[in-house]
C-alpha cells in the first residue's frame, strides 16, 4: 500500500475532498490504514503540484474519515 495523503473535508454533496501527493487516476479506488476500501476517485481538482482528490465514500459515517491518512494498492 501507498500513502497519497489525506481527507481534509467531509461535503454538504456527500462527498470527501482529499489533499494529495500525487495524481492520482479517475475510479480508483481508495483504502483506510486497515486496508479496507473506503471510497473511489471521482474528480482531481486545484493545482498539478498540489491536487485535491473527489471521493465518493463507501462507508457508514464517512465524516469519522476526515483527518484520516489514505492510500492505494498501487500507483500506476
Amino acid at each position: 500500500m501507498k500513502n497519497i495523503g489525506k481527507i481534509v473535508h467531509y461535503t454538504k454533496f456527500k462527498v470527501f475532498v482529499a489533499e494529495s501527493k500525487r495524481m492520482v487516476p479517475l475510479n480508483t479506488s481508495i483504502y483506510d490504514d486497515r486496508k479496507r476500501k473506503i471510497g473511489v476517485v471521482t474528480d482531481v481538482i486545484g493545482p498539478i503540484n498540489k491536487p485535491y482528490l473527489v471521493i465518493k465514500p463507501l462507508v457508514n459515517k464517512p465524516e469519522k474519515y476526515v483527518g484520516k491518512e489514505i492510500y492505494v494498492l498501487r500507483v500506476k
